[in-house]
């Protein structure tokens, strides 16, 4: 049994909320890029960290099949010195106040890059509209990871307005309707009727482990880091099939040390020899009772197969919070951090 009173934040209602984020962030961004113009931008680049940068990863995936230019995410202070002139940079930052995304905005102007953000408010939102930089303003109030939706359906907005995708509203209305009868499953506490809860039982103890193609990259960085700031536990995550090049050599003897939770995530749309790697990975990483479960991205659309995932996996990882006896909304150990390079203290070279 699981004590839902440890949950104090309700971060399981800020869960629910994701399909609903979707098409409210994107009708946001919409307004927020009408005067954008960047006609044939060679590159876009989105520069954030955590939960912001991830609505950059779940961009490059969707646009993946649509988009003739690069998609790129920029998780650090400094940009690739091929951004300037001709490349459209996103600086996104949920809290505003990101010295990463903040540096990366400084860097865009200063080269001339066509800049736009996404921000619930802070120095970001300040620093736009004092220099007259478009961006986009989504509800504030959440922890930064439940704010995924509002992020990532912005950005697609301004894809949309620079011409890399088709109009993609009816996909999002479809998408979060469909992922919204999802999370009435994911409400029940029932482990035999509520696979989230019980992947968070069978974690119970153990390391997740999260292995997925490259078409799900974003949802396996997904699961490992909501794993880690709502668990509290570590987790990894590693593709298919590159994982058969090396990785696979460290399960030979065996987990020594640790009890991992092996967790695979599939795609309808793998090359058939991924498939054949997954089958042999299951059979080694899995043995001895390591294996967790898979999980199939399945839907009417790449929006739905993407969110289905992230939904289930985010509260998996809200359920083995609280069956570790923990609240899944404090981050303590992130704010002691960022306190930290605030006082400047460490190494600085």
């Amino acid at each position: 049994m699981i004590d839902l009173t440890l949950d104090r934040s309700d971060m399981l209602g800020k869960i629910r909320g994701l399909p609903g984020q979707l098409g409210s962030g994107y009708r946001l961004g919409r307004d927020a890029w009408r005067g954008v113009e960047c006609p044939g931008p060679r590159a876009f680049a989105v520069a954030g960290m955590g939960a912001s940068a991830l609505g950059g990863d779940l961009l490059r995936l969707y646009l993946a099949d649509q988009a003739d230019i690069p998609v790129f995410v920029v998780r650090d202070y400094n940009l690739p010195r091929f951004i300037g002139e001709g490349t459209l940079v996103v600086v996104t930052s949920y809290s505003g106040n990101t010295e990463e995304a903040l540096s990366a905005f400084d860097q865009a102007l200063a080269r001339k890059a066509a800049v736009a953000c996404i921000s619930s408010g802070g120095r970001l939102l300040e620093e736009a509209r004092r220099r007259s930089v478009p961006c986009a303003t989504i509800p504030g109030g959440l922890p930064p990871r439940a704010g995924l939706g509002y992020s990532f359906s912005a950005l697609l907005a301004l894809a949309r307005q620079v011409g890399l995708c088709a109009d993609p509203l009816d996909e999002l209305a479809r998408s979060a309707d469909e992922i919204e009868g999802l999370g009435d499953a994911y409400q029940v506490q029932d482990a035999d009727r509520n696979p989230a809860l019980k992947l968070a039982g069978d974690l119970a103890g153990r390391v997740p482990i999260v292995y997925c193609g490259s078409s799900l990259e974003a949802v396996g960085i997904r699961w490992k880091n909501q794993f880690c700031e709502n668990s509290k536990q570590v987790a990894f995550t590693s593709l298919v099939p590159e994982a058969n090049h090396n990785e696979v050599m460290g399960w030979e003897t065996g987990a020594r040390g640790i009890d991992p939770g092996v967790i695979v995530l599939r795609a309808p749309d793998e090359h058939p020899s991924v498939a054949r790697s997954f089958s042999a990975l299951k059979e080694l990483a899995g043995a001895g009772g390591r294996f967790c479960g898979e999980f199939r991205a399945d839907g009417s659309s790449l929006l739905k197969r993407l969110f289905s995932l992230i939904l289930l996996g985010d509260y998996a990882s809200v359920y083995l919070a609280l069956a570790r006896g923990v609240d899944p909304t404090p981050i303590g150990t992130i704010d002691r951090i960022k306190a930290w390079l605030k006082q400047g203290r460490g190494e600085t070279r």
